[in-house]
């Protein structure tokens, strides 16, 4: 599959199916083995999540190994690598040097689209059972999540909608499945707005493993907070953590840090995804 995988560009159409296989196949698929489990081996329940997660990807894999059968059997189609990276003037370096700090310039930027918002119950005793399962949270949350969800939803989805409608539309409908897939809104904003980041930076330089580095960067950094910092409340953000007289400032600071190496990224990377791509029917 793995040396098949170029030639599945999935439509919109398509697309949806494969992010509603995920969200709801892989949710009720990924239920019943927590469930199972939790009867069945209590004593490994910390790190079932270890177990659970890589299971909701099972549907759409099957749809996507279904697709490929009947393409392969087909005409030729034109090949279209994940992983293909070009970085322009700015290089690869760079880039991650200039991701670390953009990423928590985001999250300041973007707190108060959902600081308002209750967490809700579920997430909140998810977030409990981070601090009381730490090595089977880091690896399904830092690890698992960037790498399986990235290949997913750029790799896979924003990849193919490339080749099917603008680079616009394209990263839009790709960020809004990403975001949809985390089935609430308190996460599905902010997973909105980061995968717009991730898309573009995959538009412009074709590296898989740079949206996986920034969905790390991300998750990682909501996993050291909860960690480090258990007795905070799970609703604190920046403006509880920043004190008064100061949030105003660093919010304006984060905004124009955030624009201004958005700014620079755009003007020194070249050669996007979308020239290497033929639109096709």
């Amino acid at each position: 599959m793995n040396n098949k995988i170029k030639y599945y560009l999935p439509n919109l159409s398509q697309s949806w199916i494969l992010t509603i296989s995920l969200t709801f196949g892989g949710s009720i698929l990924g239920g019943v083995l927590n469930i199972l489990i939790s009867a069945y081996f209590p004593q490994i329940t910390g790190y079932a999540q270890l177990l659970t997660y890589p299971v909701i990807f099972i549907p759409p894999a099957l749809l996507i190994t279904h697709e490929l059968r009947s393409l392969m059997a087909g005409q030729k189609l034109p090949a279209i690598k994940i992983d293909k990276p070009h970085f322009g003037r700015l290089g690869v370096y760079m880039t991650l040097i200039l991701l670390i700090p953009l990423i928590l310039s985001i999250n300041i930027v973007t707190e108060p689209l959902t600081h308002w918002m209750g967490i809700p119950d579920f997430l909140k005793e998810f977030l409990e059972q981070i601090k009381n399962n730490k090595i089977s949270s880091f690896i399904s949350i830092v690890l698992l999540a960037p790498l399986l969800e990235e290949l997913f939803c750029r790799g896979i989805l924003l990849r193919g909608l490339l080749a099917h409608t603008t680079p616009v539309k394209a990263i839009v409908w790709s960020s809004l499945m990403f975001a949809i897939m985390h089935l609430n809104p308190w996460q599905a904003i902010p997973a909105f707005i980061l995968g717009i980041l991730m898309g573009w930076i995959y538009w412009k330089t074709h590296s898989i493993w740079i949206a996986i580095f920034i969905h790390f960067i991300n998750n990682g950094t909501s996993y050291l907070i909860t960690i480090l910092f258990p007795d905070l409340p799970l609703e604190s953000g920046f403006i509880d953590i920043i004190p008064g007289d100061f949030y105003p400032a660093i919010y304006a600071l984060a905004l124009i840090f955030t624009a201004s190496i958005i700014f620079f990224m755009y003007k020194s990377y070249d050669k996007p995804i979308s020239t290497e791509i033929q639109t096709y029917s």
